[in-house]
C-alpha cells in the first residue's frame, strides 16, 4: 500500500523514551496494538504458487519485555493466472515508528508548541525544541577540572633534591581533591539521571534525561550535536528573578549559596582562571525551563 512520506516522520532518535510513548499512546487510544492485520486483494499474474514467510523478534528493550511480541507468519498463495485473491499481512511498529506516530498525533491535534516564548509556556505542555546540546555546566565543569588535576601531574617536571617531599604531598593533595570531586560528580547522577541544557533565543531548556534511555548508552554522541527535542514541561521560571538549581539532585541542595559559594572556592581562583575551563555555574537563569525529555532526534 502506497503511502506518502515526509522526511519531517523519519525520525533518527539517539534518545527515546519507550516506556512514556507506550503508555501515551495507550491513553489516547484506549490500549493500541503494535501488530496490525491488513486485508488486501492482489491479482495473480502467474500460475506458479508462492509461498513467503515471515519471522520477526524485537530485541530485548521494554517494548518486547511489555508486549513481549514474537511474531511469526506465512502468506501462502497460489492458482491461476488472473484470479484474485485475499492476503492477510502483518504490520509491526518500532518504538521510533511508535513515537514517530505519537508527535504526528501530537501535531495533527495541536497539541505540541513549537518556537513558543518560554513565558507562553505552561507546567504540563508537550513542547519541541531545537538546537545544540550541551553537558549540565557544573558536571562538564567538575569533570574538566579533573582532568586538569590529572594533566598537571602527569607533565610535572622531576623535583629537585631536597623538594620531592614537598611535590610529593602536592600530589597527594591533588589526588583527595580529585577523588572528593569524583564523589561529588557521582552524588550529581547517582539517580540514573543526567541534565543536559539547550539554549535558544527564547531561554534556556534543562532537559532531565534518564542514561538507560541514549542510544548505545553513549552520552558524547550527543553532546555539541544539533537536535530536536520533544517533551513534556515540569517547571517553568519565566524570567531573571527565578532560576533553576543545578544541585537538586543532591544533598547540597538544602545548603545556603553563601555556603556553596566559599566551598567552590577553590575551584574557581586566580590558578584556574589562566586555563580555558567553563565558567562555574551551580544555577540557570531564568527564563528557562525543566522539562522531561520523550525524545531526542535528528
Amino acid at each position: 500500500m502506497d503511502k506518502k512520506v515526509s522526511s519531517n516522520n523519519l525520525i533518527i532518535p539517539v534518545y527515546i523514551n519507550e516506556k512514556i510513548v507506550l503508555d501515551m499512546l495507550a491513553i489516547v487510544e484506549d490500549g493500541f496494538s503494535t501488530v496490525s492485520q491488513v486485508n488486501y486483494t492482489m491479482q495473480k499474474e502467474s500460475t506458479n504458487g508462492e509461498k513467503a514467510g515471515v519471522s520477526v523478534s524485537t530485541s530485548a528493550t521494554l517494548l518486547s519485555k511489555l508486549l513481549k511480541l514474537d511474531v511469526s507468519g506465512n502468506v501462502d498463495h497460489s492458482g491461476k493466472k488472473g484470479e484474485t485473491e485475499n492476503i492477510i499481512r502483518e504490520k509491526i511498529h518500532t518504538n521510533a515508528s511508535l513515537l514517530s506516530k505519537f508527535r504526528s498525533m501530537l501535531i495533527e491535534n495541536k497539541a505540541i508548541k513549537t518556537n513558543s516564548n518560554i513565558k507562553d509556556i505552561q507546567v504540563g505542555d508537550f513542547i519541541e525544541v531545537s538546537g545544540q546540546l550541551e553537558k549540565n555546566p557544573l558536571v562538564n565543569y567538575l569533570e574538566l577540572f579533573v582532568d586538569f588535576i590529572k594533566l598537571a601531574n602527569n607533565l610535572s617536571d622531576e623535583p629537585e633534591l631536597g623538594t620531592k617531599k614537598q611535590a610529593n604531598a602536592q600530589k597527594s593533595s591533588n589526588y583527595k581533591i580529585i577523588k572528593q570531586i569524583e564523589t561529588f560528580r557521582s552524588e550529581l547522577i547517582q539517580s540514573g539521571t543526567i541534565d543536559f541544557v539547550l539554549s535558544d533565543s527564547n531561554g534556556t531548556v534543562v532537559l532531565s534525561a534518564q542514561e538507560q534511555y541514549l542510544e548505545n548508552d553513549n552520552i558524547s554522541e550527543i553532546i555539541g550535536g544539533r537536535f530536536r527535542v520533544l517533551g513534556k514541561v515540569i517547571s517553568v521560571c519565566p524570567d531573571e528573578s527565578e532560576s533553576i538549581d543545578l544541585l537538586r539532585k543532591s544533598s547540597l541542595s538544602v545548603v545556603s549559596e553563601g555556603l556553596l559559594n566559599k566551598m567552590f572556592s577553590g575551584l574557581n581562583n586566580d590558578e584556574t582562571k589562566q586555563f580555558n575551563l567553563p565558567e562555574l555555574r551551580t544555577r540557570i537563569p531564568g527564563p528557562a525551563l525543566i522539562v522531561i525529555p520523550i525524545a531526542i532526534f535528528a
